[in-house]
């Protein structure tokens, strides 16, 4: 079991390590021709390494969504893959439909502009 302190080293190290890959993934996204597109890929990326849920049942422990599906389906089962799977797939496309309205608003109020 981690102490309290150990625990937020942990999360500080991964949030690091996320904006790391986060940056890559940015870099290497930067020659996509569609804006759209590129910020779509990258959100979901964004999205996944850092939506949080519960590691267990039983504690108030949280860790990334992403490792917590993806062990529990390993180890477990596919069917444990929804405990965190669920919540991380619900936020990815949540984040992915907020993105599509701003685009969608975007769109609109540039076409009334273009139009006037």
């Amino acid at each position: 079991m981690m102490t309290s302190a150990e625990y937020t080293y942990a999360w500080i190290y991964y949030i690091v390590g996320c904006f790391i890959l986060i940056g890559c993934w940015w870099y290497l996204t930067r020659p996509i021709p569609w804006a759209e597109v590129r910020h779509v890929l990258r959100l979901i990326v964004a999205v996944v390494l850092l939506v949080p849920w519960y590691s267990n049942t039983q504690q108030d422990y949280l860790s990334p969504a992403l490792l917590i599906a993806a062990v529990e389906a390993l180890f477990d089962g596919a069917d444990a893959f929804w405990r965190a799977g669920t919540p991380l797939l619900v936020a990815t496309a949540l984040a992915v439909s907020l993105s599509a309205l701003a685009y969608t608003a975007r769109w609109m109020i540039m076409r009334r502009r273009a139009a006037h």
